[in-house]
């Protein structure tokens, strides 16, 4: 063997212990590295046993608290249901104002007053004295079985004020389902006319338009049915109108009426209805003789035919409102004659912002016939001057004229009433979800001298009046 050769064996015997060493160190690292990552896994799993303890305990803990809180839920509605508050709901608003009228020389706050003379004196319904000024309590419920029951309390201003003495129950009326369209209904309910709500929240105006304040009615005592088909949703009674019961001192008092309502929700507008309404029947009669003795209808009712139709739509910004009736009272006139009127009202609306509404309704009421009347027979009332009469205060009946002769006013004609119109003007403006400011500006016209200024006793054609009022219900 020569040299060269035993060279390179012992260069070769050398260097394989340290490729040997090298390949056991990067073994030993991938070990340690293996180790380090099972130890980080076992760790990971450490702490998602951890939080797999947590959540169960407190699924645990929820699981006792959803127990608890379902005992407490199933007894809170137990007492609910024994209680009688299961499907009662309860709203109400209260709405002072304050009003100026030129003609009278009225300048005061009007809230919750049965009387614009003194404290102790009768209901005086008058356009500057109507339902605004009034606060109410509303109770509705309805039974596991669909019946609905409303209750509505207002003191000194609702339906009852007016026809029932010194009833505070605007209304108090049932509806017992007969199937799942038609339902029975019957109590005490509010007159269904026109496009004007009774209350300040459910208005824009402050006051009412003319033909709501005189030629509507207030409200119906007796049962009907109401369905709904559709779009469409007709209801009719046979009842009382404006009277909890009719008698007449000791005269008698048979005086049924029957009244109906038609609605149409036409579709595609943010809110719209055309309504029919119609009532033919007996009213109340309290027309006297011209010296204010002698009634004319003993019974204290007279035969009247009534009818109107009515509509508003709101799209977008705009709001539009219109209603046009006609009706006839037998010896509800001033002369003793018929009573016959036809008016109309319209109302435009629109939103300058989402707060803040500006309005305009003008209305016009035809009322010249036999000395002018409307229903009931208000022409000839018993008291006072003619500073205190209806038509006075109002605008109705016949004109005055002066005689410089004898320093006096006299009637013209007892036989010509007067013919109505009104405009107002205002806003209303959205204070908080619950609260609204109002202000109105109203000028009414007649075309006789009708309307009584009490500062110089004389009498004129036409009256101004400013109202301002804040409306708060939930």
């Amino acid at each position: 063997m020569n040299k060269f050769k035993l060279t390179v064996l012992a260069a070769s015997l050398g260097l394989a212990p340290l490729a040997h060493a090298d390949t056991n160190a990067e073994i030993l690292a991938e070990l340690q590295a293996l180790k380090a990552k099972v130890q980080q896994l076992e760790a990971q799993v450490k702490a998602q046993q951890a939080q797999i303890d947590d959540n169960q305990k407190a699924t645990d803990e929820a699981s006792k608290v959803a127990n608890h809180a379902d005992v407490q839920i199933a007894g809170i509605k137990q007492a609910n249901e024994s209680s009688g508050f299961m499907g009662l709901k309860i709203s109400g608003m209260i709405a002072p104002a304050y009003v100026y009228n030129q003609d009278q020389q009225a300048s005061s706050f009007v809230f919750l007053n049965r009387s614009n003379q003194n404290a102790g004196g009768g209901t005086i319904y008058n356009y500057d004295n109507s339902y605004f000024g009034s606060a109410y309590l509303q109770f509705q419920k309805e039974t596991a079985g669909g019946v609905k029951w409303n209750l509505t309390l207002a003191p000194d201003r609702g339906a009852g004020t007016l026809m029932n003495g010194n009833s505070i129950i605007h209304e108090a009326s049932v509806a017992i389902p007969l199937n799942s369209s038609t339902k029975l209904i019957a109590g005490q309910i509010p007159d269904w006319e026109g496009y004007e709500s009774t209350w300040d929240n459910q208005i824009k105006p402050i006051t009412h338009n003319l033909l709501f304040d005189f030629t509507e009615l207030t409200a119906y005592t007796g049962v009907g049915l109401d369905q709904t088909v559709g779009n469409w949703e007709w209801k009719a009674m046979i009842a009382n109108m404006n009277s909890p019961r009719y008698y007449y001192a000791g005269s008698g008092g048979r005086a049924p009426a029957l009244v109906f309502r038609a609605d149409y929700s036409p579709p595609g507008y943010d809110n719209a209805d055309i309504g029919v309404w119609a009532m033919v029947g007996k009213l109340p009669n309290s027309n006297v003789a011209a010296d204010g003795t002698t009634p004319l209808f003993p019974t204290g009712t007279s035969t009247a035919q009534m009818i109107e139709v009515d509509g508003y739509m709101t799209n977008g910004d705009w709001g539009y409102y219109g209603q046009l009736g006609y009706g006839q009272q037998t010896g509800a006139a001033y002369n003793g004659g018929k009573a016959k009127w036809w008016g109309l009202s319209g109302m435009l609306t629109y939103n300058f912002t989402p707060r803040f509404l500006g309005f305009a309704r003008a209305d016009y009421l035809n009322n010249s016939s036999n000395g002018g009347g409307l229903p009931g027979g208000y022409m000839n009332p018993t008291t006072g001057g003619p500073g205190a009469q209806f038509n006075g205060i109002n605008g109705f009946g016949p004109g005055y004229v002066y005689d410089p002769v004898a320093g006096t006013w006299s009637i013209t004609d007892p036989n010509k009433g007067a013919n109505r119109f009104a405009l107002s003007l205002g806003w209303n403006y959205l204070l908080t979800e619950s609260t609204t400011l109002k202000m109105e500006y109203r000028y009414d016209r007649s075309n006789l001298n009708t309307f009584y200024n009490v500062s110089d006793g004389s009498f004129k054609k036409y009256n101004n009046l400013l109202a301002a009022s804040v409306v708060v219900s939930f």
